[in-house]
């Protein structure tokens, strides 16, 4: 096992305030944040490719044959979403 140095203030006493002694809470709450960080569900794509992307929806948006969300369906999908972590 490695020990994660954090030489930075704020973190630290962010952590702290948040966890105090309890290592078990922290350690499974950072393997958590690892593992979302490194995989988040979708296939990696090439820059090329996240442009033509962008380009694309962006033309959908313009010729109006996106499927837009309300304000309220919004937020509920992303409460669901954040929900779901």
């Amino acid at each position: 096992m490695q020990t994660i140095q954090i030489n930075n203030p704020d973190i630290e006493n962010f952590i702290f305030s948040e966890y105090g002694d309890d290592t078990e809470s922290l350690l499974s709450d950072f393997v958590k944040f690892v593992k979302l960080s490194l995989n988040d569900g979708y296939p990696a794509i090439s820059k090329d490719e996240a442009k033509k992307r962008v380009v694309q929806a962006v033309k959908e948006v313009k010729n109006g044959e996106a499927i837009l969300l309300s304000q309220e369906e919004y937020d509920a999908d992303m409460n669901e979403f954040i929900k779901s972590l």
